[in-house]
């Protein structure tokens, strides 16, 4: 098992800060005023791909109406593509992505746990390890308060 550092809210599966409307965000991104037909304010979490080569992004993040952080990996993104990855009801989520075949990263100083090669999905169990086939990666620390959509944008 690999140990790794996970921050402590996070680790735990807390809602950092509530979705709240008129509040300032931190993402770039339209406010398209999303909701769950519950009322629930809504951030999809997109990924826009710039860097000239196809990339593999994994996600860690709070799903709509759920009090624990889920983490998925890998979806893939073309160069030149913008796909939409999911959908959240938390203003906190983090992101991480490696080039297809290449040595190219966007890392971030939060680290969490993937799985190679992947594909995997499971809940963050607030531990201090990763757990078997899972390795820490630094992901990127996001944010957005009001509902709409977040765009993270792989760079060259």
């Amino acid at each position: 098992m690999n140990k790794t550092r996970w921050s402590a809210l996070a680790a735990l599966g807390v809602a950092l800060v509530p979705v709240a409307s008129g509040q300032a965000g931190g993402g770039r991104g339209d406010n398209d005023g999303s909701s769950t037909s519950a009322g629930a304010a809504v951030i999809e979490l997109r990924v826009c791909n710039r860097s000239g080569k196809d990339a593999l992004v994994a996600i860690s993040y709070l799903p709509v109406e759920q009090s624990r952080f889920y983490n998925r990996g890998w979806f893939r993104v073309n160069d030149g593509e913008c796909k939409s990855l999911v959908e959240t009801g938390n203003s906190n989520f983090y992101f991480y992505a490696d080039v297809v075949g290449g040595n190219r990263r966007w890392a971030g100083s939060h680290s969490l746990c993937v799985e190679y090669p992947g594909p995997y999905n499971f809940y963050s169990d607030g531990s201090d390890y990763c757990g078997e086939h899972q390795e820490a990666r630094n992901f990127v620390a996001a944010s957005k308060s009001e509902p709409g959509t977040f765009t993270w944008n792989l760079d060259p």
